[in-house]
This record gives C-alpha cells, structure tokens and sequence, in this order.
C-alpha cells in the first residue's frame, strides 16, 4: 500500500512484533560518541597514573644490567604488567557498560535472534546493489562526511592557537613535554566527544522520526489488525476477564450504600438497597457466591451494613435477579419484613 495512505500511528501491537524482531529506532552513534567520551573522562582522570606506570615499568627494564636481566626482568614485567592491567580493567568494564546501557536507553533491553536468521534474499546480488545505492546509504555516507569535516575542523581551530606551544614542548624536559602534549589530546578528545554526542542526539532524534513515519499503518491495516486480535480466544478471555473484574470493581463499590445483605450465610450474598422517595421496590446492588458473597459480606460488615441469614430467600433471590434490576413481586413481602425489622431494630437502638 502507498506510503502517503499510512497516516495512522503504529499500534502497541505491531510496535511490540517489530521490538521483538530487533526493528527499532536506534542511532549507533549514540554508543560509539559517548564511549569515546566517558573513555575520554577517564583516561583524564587516570592517564597519570597510567602513564606514571608506564614510565616506571620503562625505567625498571632500562636500569637492569644484562647479567641481572634473565633473572629479574621476569618478576619486573610480572609486577607492573599487573598494575597497568589493574588500571586499565575497570576502564574497559566502564566502557562496556556505557554501550550497553546506550543502547538499552533508546530502545530498552531486547533478546532476539531473529536478525540473525539466514535469509536468501541476502545473497541476491541486485538487493545487495540496491542497498549500497539507496537514499539510505547516500544520506548516511553524506552525513558521516560532514561529521568528519566538522570534527576535523573543530580540531584544527583548537589546535591553532596551541601551535606555539606544541612546538617549544620540544625544547621543555621530558615529562614536562609528554604531560603537556598529552593534555592537549586528551582536552582535544573531550571537545570533540561532547560535540560528537551532541550530534549523535540529533541523528537519533531524526532515526525516531523516520521510524515512526515508516512504521505508520494504513487506516484498513488497522482495522485488520483489530479484527485479527479481536478473533484470538486469549485476548478475549483477557477482555472478557478485565471487563468482569471491572464489572465487579463497580458492584462492590455499592456495598456499602446497600440497606441490607441477604445471605445463605455465605455460600450467596444478595445486597439490597431501597430509598421509600427514590425506588419503587428494593434494588439488587450486587449479588454472588463463594468468595465473591465471602467479599460482599465483609465490605458490608466493615461499612455496617446489617448483614441477615435467610438461605431459601437467598437462594432463590440469586437465581431469578441480575444486578440492578428491581427484586421481582414474588419476594416483595419477605423483603419488606426484613426491612421493616431492621428500621424497627435502628429505631430501638437510637431509643
């Protein structure tokens, strides 16, 4: 169907199928641009030590004699290839939890091996062509381009101004030179990774737009969709389910207000409600048995709500009235003495 047909948002159903098969909105950029970054913040942090490390391990080899090298430099290797590894494993560990959680904050966390399914239209050369030369690829080729010339030149911009300095760093003592040449590229990194995630953002934000303009559905793809799920037996003992439990939620909500339970005296439960200038007969409120008239029995008890046993009454009254209809003639006058009891008993009790 025509893509301009499409003008109705992706429903839950086929947003979550498509999640499911690894098809979301996602920018590996994202993850790339902010390793580089937290990467970059770390090594700021701890490059000195790295680096003092280093220079030790360096000056430990240089001093050795030749006679005493076979004997320690095992040992010297040993305890300072320990101490750099030391160093530079939670800098790896970081850098993994970084992509990680990069891409589980666009999407959220997914397992699926559908993505790696061998399929033969891979192998067709013409669709393998027509990827390579598709609006896609030129659009990504174009705007990897410019965020390289961007970066390159936001580089040699702050660059320029340190030339002077990068240059008489030859003439500084050693560690001095190497201290200040490797600040610069770590302050050169920085820059460029907080510039690179800021445009990582933006390449997201238009990969959401694009997804959701290509996941749109047609308004007879809805409706089909409907109608499909609308068949499945799951989903309408799921339905079915919610609306009794809904159903149930509102009945049990009039509990209280009801003016009497009539119970069996718990296997039925049969609240009634009546207001002499409102009904014009006693109203059924909510009705049930085992552990729904074992519920009914307690809202009304915890509301005071006179709960009274008449079983045949209760029996009976269950099997003939639905919830919100009036109580049928036939139990007009047990009603009635029931209800005139309990007025006579409120009566005496405020006496």
């Amino acid at each position: 169907m025509a893509q301009e047909n499409k003008t109705e948002k992706a429903t839950p159903y086929r947003r979550r199928k498509l999640k499911q098969e690894g098809n979301v909105a996602k920018s590996v950029e994202i993850a790339s641009s902010l390793s580089v970054l937290i990467s970059s913040l770390i090594i700021f942090f701890t490059g000195a030590l790295i680096f003092k490390e280093v220079v030790a391990f360096l000056i430990a080899i240089s001093g050795l004699r030749p006679a005493e090298f076979s004997i320690l430099a095992g040992t010297t290797i040993k305890d300072s290839f320990t101490s750099i590894v030391k160093l530079l494993v939670p800098f790896f560990v970081v850098t993994i939890l970084v992509v990680i959680g990069a891409h589980v904050a666009q999407f959220g966390f997914i397992f699926t091996l559908k993505p790696l399914q061998f399929k033969w239209e891979r192998l067709n050369p013409v669709e393998g062509i027509k990827k390579m030369v598709s609006i896609t690829t030129l659009f990504e080729l174009s705007k990897n381009t410019l965020k390289a010339s961007l970066l390159f030149g936001i580089a040699l911009f702050i660059l320029k101004g340190s030339v002077s300095l990068i240059l008489n760093s030859a003439q500084m003592p050693l560690l001095e030179g190497v201290n200040f040449l490797i600040d610069l590229l770590i302050k050169v990194v920085l820059i460029l990774g907080v510039i690179a995630f800021l445009i990582a953002l933006l390449d997201f934000a238009y990969k959401k737009w694009d997804y959701e303009r290509r996941i749109r559905m047609s308004k007879q793809e809805v409706k089909e969709e409907f109608k499909q799920l609308e068949g499945q037996p799951e989903v309408k003992a799921k339905v079915k389910a919610r609306m009794r439990e809904m159903a149930r939620g509102r009945m049990m909500a009039e509990v209280p207000k009801a003016s009497v339970v009539i119970t069996n005296p718990t296997h039925y439960a049969i609240a009634l409600r009546y207001d002499a200038e409102k009904d014009r007969a006693p109203v059924v409120v909510a009705k049930g048995k085992g552990t729904l008239a074992e519920r009914i029995i307690k809202v009304a008890e915890e509301n005071e709500v006179p709960v009274i046993r008449k079983p045949e009454l209760a029996r009976a009254m269950y099997s003939a009235v639905d919830v919100g209809d009036e109580i049928p003639p036939e139990f007009y006058r047990a009603v009635a003495e029931i209800i005139a009891f309990i007025t006579f008993r409120k009566k005496r009790t405020y006496v």
